[in-house]
């Protein structure tokens, strides 16, 4: 695809770019271009001014085809390699998309002259044919897919220095649900009690926090009356941590939540002179009647009004016009108080002036009422010039400008205490403040109280102290657990890039210096915040006894500072680009993090400072704020602004202050762009590119102003804005040019500055007109209303259970239903090519022809929300045969298969429970009736086990074994087993076919086995934590199914971003499911990123106190509501490339014959319905245009228009509208099709009922049935491959019993529930077992030991490694070092082990071992070369003898399968192997096996055991200890033997000198001895590995191995038994037989 002109401005990369791409202009080709070009351009911004990382080595030749001649040396390249080049997008499928477009254009890429062809793009820039293969080879592991999946790369190598030891174990959805609800449990039951309180800090609340955290719980209990609301208050604050983290750093001041700040909060929502214009209005109003009344104050106040009256209230008032915008807020207030009765400013309609008059209670008016006014001119005179003051006082406060500050005043009037001038003592506020604490209950309304400024502080304070506790409680749970998430990636990658002060400082960093690295500044990129802590470090180095107990430890702490400051830096130096696709959808926090890596980075001795520019790196980001959709998910639409501002400041900053950008070769000018593709030096390119548009894509610079050839000129204003670095791109490649105009009709009023609720908030959508691709732009499209009647009703349904339901029959309608049911004949339709009708207003019938038919691929069903509308449309499509399927079906736990098996595990669990029988009985599983269900229940006893009970009851054979199976298998805990035969051999999927069902069912079985891991197998508590996420949050865990490929899709319109189709239905606009406040007022919490606040309701029964914070929040989030729906609707209708269908109609929608479709007109102005947008979207364009025949507009628009209309009725005759829709002007689309009724379909099926197809399913299953029995013989399969693990062998060898439970039983080899007894070490130091020491003298082994090398050549061939020389360093203490800083435990007693250490290496270097590395001979033997750690795998055929595979089923095992051998796979590491030669010049190979036992009476006083053998010569075991160790590890030693043998043997079978293997051995530590293995005990180990292998390969294989063919061993073999595991612990499993 060629680029058109703002994609040739986007390609600048010697700026940074913001691009703005509305939907379907071809962003991702656009960022592919530009990250192609900052790897192929060599002299761009990036390589100018900032210093080439650390990069890569010479690619190895056997992981690109290329020869080395074709290939370059990366290290040289002059442009960007793709490691240094971050591309982030918003999903994973993004990513996948955005990796692949790159992988084909760069295996495209090749050298020769620039232009482009079938086979690829050539570029003079490519200098090497192998360039583009090394390219791709990188582009593996380059930076691009999700910020979240950047940043948990980003941190992985750090967390050790985060002091974080995650998992690698990701918690799953059913996981984290759980979690969340076990933290509420621990939050809600911790005390509240100074003496408790240890308890709490144990349980992961902060030991500073916990009391205040505690006692915030319950004052939060208290204003949600009691736990079970205030609970829902906590889930919701959960799920919007980064927007309650973002409010409160607006909100908070020293730590504290600050009424200042809250108050500066609200009143940035609006502007100073929209309160000061509205307060003139009123001022000149009131002003007028004071004069009105002192003009007639001789009828009205002969002797004057009361100092303490209204009317002396309203005169000073009038005198008095505060200048500070609060301060006139106050005033507004204060007017509404002495004009309204009390209590009216908070009705929803304000009558100003009563009767009249003032009004007039315990606050008298002042003036008479003017109905005693005797002279009637006069009085006509006064009562006239009242009504006037009344009407404009009403009109001002109407308007859209009026009822905004009317919200702020009523703010005013909640927060602020001042009493109104010349009210009497007796005068009390409409809302009362509340005390605290909240008394326990009130004498009025609770909406007659309200919170004081300072009572909305400590509430805010509340909820986020327990959002804070929460979370240090869900943290504790995941260490516990030893599970993370993305929540923890942010938390370390924020810690990493010092965005706050790292969680693991918190402990030793004075408070004063987490304070200021916890204050960084609105521009993240800077390091102030930093530099700052430095400076307060210097303070704290000047006077130590300001930092209190770190004092001491001052010099650390700037040690560590420094370090990970310098270790920021270093990270930012590896990347020089980045690109961020739909930059909308970021949240603050994301924001935050990727700014941290802009900053200044590390800089090498020799390399030029970096110049001075805020962003170092070359930063774009693409989005479209019309696109943003995701605030549920914490995504901010205006950060994207708020980057762009910045963003174009920088480049203004950069042109003026960065001389390297003007130098020649200029990078940048004022009036052009550079494409880099073309400015050059090799500037050659093909013929066929000059005469393409005569070269206009080989230029070089493109002028600002410049535009393509059927666009209009860009306006001054997007010139400025493209010269500062925001390009839009208008081209629209996908929808067709009819299509496309006519919806850019639509967002011209959709997203119109007269819907914002605020006008000057950044978070609304601007209109874009987009112009269709030249190859589309002739392409007309079309648009299509789905408008069901909603009449109807007068009749009942019938009864008669054959007879289908007609959503548009007899009975109630029902908008969805009937919806569903019009978007199922039109899909089918259109798959069919079927005709269909439309009628005309006079009745009758005009047919249209049928079009090409459209594959069920190429339709997307989209719905503003699932809920209730997905089920009933996947239904009405199956119903009428159309293949479909959502892409989420809801809660997985609410599926109907699902319920089923759910119902089972809670019967497995608690099999007494009469419920869960009764549940599991008359499911599909079982399928008793009334009848049977009676009689199975009726005589069971309290406490019977009703699964026996159910056996006896089963209805047939096959049932009753079913049930016997599940008796059996929960006897063992085998619930996973029991659920998939339940699956496999019950009517569960006969009652539920569909394949959704099937994929349900298999998801919930994974969910119960990833529970399995998380909380062990145990049937109760896996049952329990099931209902405790179906009662507590069913949708916590959505049914989540793969869609076939030839089917309708239907999904919610946020899961079709960055989709498209041929044919897009939006279904469900005229319906507020989508656009209400039910959620947000049902859950009392609102959190956006302004501002959160709960909505408290102390006290039962109907109201809650007047809440300003609430008041405020809710008002803002409508807002937000209202711009996302808008831009919702902009998603949905921008999917489509040729036909939009829009689905719904107004309520009471109706057919009049002459009049058509009657359609009532309504427009919510709060939060209006997405097809109520629509359609004063079309009114609005027809009154621009002047259509006064339009049916969108009725004669009181043409007589007299209005900005907008509530109420109305429009007709429209589908005849007409079909020819001429008033949809656009002469270039857009004519008509629009508008179906009304299934009799628009002619074709229509008959649809069976749920009876019929159940009678047709049974129907089928009893002829399905075969009276024959078949008998199948077993396959004979090819031997299966088993995988062993070497260190396994010894401890399998020893019981087999263990070995049954570590394979066929699937526990880890650790303790039920472990004691806290210790295994004692003598002589080791503290805190290193065994194991431990082990594993250290090891790896001082591997990377100490050293290698002689060998003169000559060796006497059978050998690799390169094996012989290369080193020096033998397993003495030298830095070794030692290097190795105790990676395996040394913390608390260690490192000076002890380091002792150890050295005398084992002395004895090493003393012994064999040592005296071969210094080329001495050893038993006749010369050392040639030797490898450590040398890996290996071997294949080892067994015998099986006909083990035979067994498949349960109801009728009897089934025989699958039979094996007559098996290959045991094993893999492993030989700790040394040496090749030596003999002195009669034989080569050999032997395998050293190192044993550190002893270790700790290395330095014994009296030798015993292994020691006592020191010095000797023999070799072989010279005492009994030796041969014990050589008996222990015979097995492995002999697998090591068998591995180098099978080597060897090959080496000889192809023709290659091959070694003699020798005898493995074992190198004892403590002496430093050599032992060999006699040859009888080595051939005795290799035949009973043999045996052990056989049996491994026939416990493996075998169906049915029960534990009891395995005898527990014998009380003599008791020091076996002791170091199992499964004899150990609180709770032991096994042991010898006589215990």
């Amino acid at each position: 695809m060629r680029l058109n002109t703002a994609q040739r401005l986007a390609l600048n990369i010697d700026s940074h770019i913001v691009i703005d791409a509305g939907a379907g202009t071809g962003k991702t080709s656009t960022i592919v271009h530009r990250v192609i070009e900052h790897y192929l351009t060599e002299d761009q911004r990036a390589t100018r001014i900032l210093p080439t990382p650390e990069r890569p080595a010479r690619l190895s030749g056997g992981m690109i085809t290329a020869p080395s001649s074709e290939r370059i040396d990366l290290r040289e390249w002059g442009g960007l390699l793709p490691g240094e080049v971050v591309l982030l997008t918003y999903t994973n499928r993004a990513a996948d998309e955005m990796r692949d477009r790159l992988r084909r254009d760069i295996a495209g890429l090749k050298p020769g002259p620039a232009g482009s062809g079938e086979t690829g793009r050539s570029d003079p820039r490519i200098r090497d044919s192998g360039f583009g293969e090394q390219l791709l080879t990188l582009i593996e592991d380059a930076p691009i897919g999700t910020i979240d999946s950047f940043l948990n790369k980003l941190v992985s190598p750090y967390r050790g220095h985060l002091g974080d030891a995650l998992s690698r174990e990701n918690v799953s959805d059913a996981g984290r649900a759980m979690l969340v609800e076990s933290a509420l449990n621990t939050l809600w039951r911790l005390p509240n009690s100074t003496s408790n309180i240890g308890e709490a800090v144990d349980a992961g609340l902060p030991s500073h926090m916990a009391s205040e955290i505690l006692s915030a719980r319950d004052r939060i209990a208290r204003h949600y009356s009691g736990r079970w609301t205030a609970a829902n208050v906590l889930r919701s604050l959960i799920g919007n941590s980064v927007f309650i983290e973002e409010a409160s750093r607006s909100l908070m001041e020293g730590g504290q939540f600050s009424p200042e700040l809250l108050h500066q909060q609200i009143m940035a929502s609006i502007e100073s002179s929209d309160i000061r214009q509205h307060a003139e209005i009123v001022h000149s109003i009131i002003s007028r009647f004071c004069n009105l009344v002192k003009d007639n104050s001789a009828v009205l106040a002969l002797e004057g009004w009361p100092a303490e009256s209204r009317m002396a209230c309203v005169d000073e008032l009038s005198e008095n016009l505060p200048e500070d915008p609060w301060g006139q807020l106050v005033w507004l207030g204060h007017v509404l108080e002495c004009t309204l009765n009390r209590g009216g400013y908070l009705k929803k309609k304000l009558s100003f002036l009563p009767h009249n008059n003032l009004p007039s209670d315990d606050w008298v008016s002042g003036i008479g009422r003017v109905s005693i006014i005797k002279n009637k001119i006069t009085k006509e005179h006064v009562k006239s010039g009242f009504k006037d003051v009344s009407d404009d006082l009403k009109s001002a406060w109407s308007t859209d400008s009026g009822l905004l500050v009317l919200h702020f005043t009523k703010l005013a009037m909640f927060l602020d205490g001042i009493r109104p001038p010349a009210s009497p003592d007796s005068w009390r506020p409409t809302v009362t403040p509340l005390s605290e604490p909240l008394p326990e209950r009130i004498n009025s309304r609770p909406q007659d109280y309200g919170f004081s400024l300072e009572a909305e502080v400590r509430n805010l304070e509340d909820l986020y102290l327990v959002h804070h506790g929460f979370k240090g409680i869900l943290q504790k749970l995941k260490e516990r657990d030893e599970v993370h998430d993305f929540d923890d990636i942010l938390r370390l990658a924020g810690d990493l890039l010092l965005a706050n002060c790292p969680y693991t400082c918190r402990s030793f960093y004075p408070e004063s210096m987490q304070n200021t690295l916890d204050s960084i500044s609105n521009s993240p990129w800077t390091d102030d915040h930093i530099h700052m802590t430095f400076d307060e470090l210097n303070r704290l180095e000047a006077n130590p006894s300001l930092a209190g107990e770190a004092a001491s430890d001052l010099g650390p702490i700037r040690n560590d500072l420094q370090f990970r400051y310098d270790l920021l830096k270093s990270i930012r130096r590896r990347y020089r680009a980045f690109i961020i696709d739909e930059a909308q959808d970021n949240s603050p926090l994301q924001w935050r993090l990727l700014a941290r890596l802009w900053g200044e980075r590390r800089v090498e001795d020799g390399e030029p400072e970096t110049p001075d520019t805020p962003w170092q790196p070359t930063v774009c980001y693409v989005g479209d704020v019309k696109q943003s959709i995701y605030a549920f998910r914490q995504a901010e639409v205006t950060g994207f602004l708020e980057y762009a501002r910045h963003l174009m400041l920088v480049n203004e900053h950069e042109f003026a202050s960065v001389p390297a950008l003007v130098r020649k070769p200029t990078l940048r000018k004022d009036s052009h762009s550079r494409d880099p593709r073309n400015a050059h030096a090799l500037t050659i390119a093909k013929a066929s590119e000059h005469m393409e548009k005569g070269g206009r894509d080989l230029v070089p610079w493109i002028p600002f102003n410049a535009t393509d050839r059927n666009l209009p000129a860009p306006e001054e204003s997007e010139v400025k804005r493209r010269r500062r670095g925001m390009i839009s791109l208008q081209v629209n490649y996908r929808t067709s040019g009819g299509l496309l105009r006519a919806m850019n009709e639509w967002w011209e009023d959709i997203f119109s500055h007269r819907h914002r609720l605020f006008p000057s908030a950044d978070f609304y959508a601007t209109p874009q007109t987009l112009f269709a691709n030249p190859d589309k732009q002739d392409d007309s499209g079309a648009i299509e209303w789905l408008c069901p009647l909603s009449t109807g009703g007068e009749q009942d349904p019938p009864a008669d259970l054959t007879l289908p339901l007609d959503p548009f029959g007899p009975g109630l309608p029902d908008s969805l239903e009937r919806q569903a049911q019009m978007v199922a004949l039109r899909v089918r339709s259109l798959i069919l090519g079927e005709t269909i009708r439309v009628r005309d207003s006079d009745g009758g019938w005009h047919e249209i022809e049928a079009e090409e038919t459209v594959a069920p691929s190429d339709i997307m069903i989209l719905l503003p929300t699932r809920p209730n509308l997905r089920d009933i449309v996947i239904r009405h499509l199956r119903n009428h045969g159309v293949p479909a399927q959502a892409d989420r079906e809801g809660g997985l736990l609410e599926r109907p298969a699902v319920h089923a098996l759910d119902g089972l595990l809670q019967l497995i669990a608690r099999p007494s429970s009469r419920h869960s029988a009764a549940w599991v009985a008359r499911s599909p599983i079982i399928g008793m009736d009334d009848s049977q269900l009676q009689a199975y229940l009726d005589d069971s006893s309290r406490g019977e086990n009703l699964l026996y009970r159910l056996s006896e009851h089963c209805p047939n054979d096959r049932l009753r074994a079913l049930v016997d199976r599940w008796i059996e298998l929960s006897s063992c805990g085998r619930i996973i087993d029991l659920l998939e035969d339940t699956i496999d051999h019950s009517d569960l999927l006969v009652g539920h076919h569909d394949s959704v069902s099937i994929q349900d069912v298999e998801n919930f079985v994974e969910m119960v086995r990833e529970l399995a891991l998380d909380v062990g197998g145990d049937p109760m508590v896996l049952a329990d934590r099931i209902r405790n996420l179906r009662e507590d949050n069913s949708d916590a865990i959505e049914a989540v199914n793969t869609p076939p490929s030839d089917a309708v899709r239907v999904m919610t319109i946020h899961s079709a971003k960055g989709l498209e189709a041929k044919v897009v239905f939006l279904v469900d606009l005229f319906s507020d499911r989508g656009t209400n406040m039910t959620n947000e007022n049902k859950s009392r919490l609102i959190v956006s990123p302004e501002m959160f606040s709960g909505n408290p309701k102390p006290w039962p029964g109907p109201g809650s106190p007047q809440s300003a914070v609430w008041h405020h929040v809710s008002w803002l989030h409508r807002a937000r509501k209202d711009a996302e729906a808008r831009r919702l609707l902009y998603v949905g209708a921008t999917r489509a490339e040729e036909r939009l269908v829009i689905v719904g109609s107004p309520r009471k929608t109706a057919w009049e014959n002459g009049n058509g479709l009657v359609i009532p007109w309504t427009y919510d102005k709060s939060l209006p319905q997405l097809g109520q947008m629509w359609i004063e979207s079309l009114r609005q364009g027809s009154l621009r245009r002047s259509e006064d025949d339009s049916p969108w507009i009725d004669e009181q628009d043409v007589q007299d228009p209005q900005p907008l209309r509530t109420r109305g009725v429009r007709n429209f005759n589908p005849v007409r509208m079909l020819a001429n829709g008033s949809i656009g002007d002469a270039q857009t689309l004519d008509g629009m099709l508008i179906l009304h009724h299934p009799n628009c379909f002619e074709n229509e099926d008959s649809v069976l009922t749920p009876l019929q197809r159940i009678e047709r399913m049974n129907t089928a299953a009893k002829s399905s049935g075969s009276s024959t029995e078949l008998t199948t013989e077993p396959r004979n399969d090819s031997s299966p491959r088993i995988t062993l693990s070497p260190n396994r062998l010894p401890i399998f060898d020893e019981c087999p019993r263990r070995q049954w439970y570590e394979t066929r039983g699937g526990l880890f080899p650790d303790p039920i529930i472990p004691s806290d007894k210790l295994v004692e070490s003598t002589g080791l130091p503290s805190k290193v077992d065994p194991a431990t020491f082990g594993t250290i003298f090891h790896r001082v082994l591997e990377i100490g030991l050293g290698n002689p090398g060998i003169d000559g050549q060796p006497s059978a061939p050998l690799l390169p490694s094996w012989t290369v020389q080193q020096e033998d360093r397993i003495n030298d203490s830095k070794i030692h070092e290097i190795v105790f800083n990676e395996l040394l435990p913390p608390d260690a007693d490192e000076a002890r082990t380091a002792e150890l250490v050295v005398m084992m290496a002395d004895r090493v270097s003393s012994g064999p071992l040592g005296a071969m590395i210094r080329k001495e001979t050893v038993r006749n033997h010369n050392l040639e070369a030797l490898r450590t750690e040398m890996p290996f795998h071997i294949s080892i055929d067994v015998e099986t003898d006909n083990t035979t595979r067994n498949r349960w089923s109801p009728d009897g095992n089934i025989r699958i399968s039979s094996h007559d051998s098996a290959i045991v796979e094993m893999s492993g590491i030989i700790d040394l192997v040496i090749c030596t030669v003999s002195s009669d010049g034989q080569p050999a190979i032997r395998a050293v096996d190192l044993k550190t036992e002893d270790a700790g009476s290395i330095d014994a006083d009296s030798p015993t055991g292994l020691i006592e053998t020191l010095g000797s010569e023999e070799v072989g075991p010279a005492n009994h200890s030796e041969m014990e160790i050589l008996s222990k590890h015979g097995l492995q030693l002999a697998l090591y033997y068998r591995a180098l043998k099978s080597i060897e043997d090959a080496r000889a079978a192809q023709g290659i000198p091959s070694r003699q293997v020798l005898p493995p051995a074992i190198l004892v530590g403590v002496t430093g001895r050599v032992v060999e293995y006699p040859e009888e005990m080595l051939a005795d180990s290799l035949t009973n590995l043999d045996a052990l292998l056989e049996r491994s390969a026939r416990m493996s294989l075998s169906s049915s191995v029960p534990l009891s063919r395995f005898e527990r061993l014998p009380s003599e073999s008791s020091e076996v038994c002791d170091r199992c595991p499964f004899s150990r612990g609180l709770i032991p499993i096994c042991g010898p037989q006589d215990e």
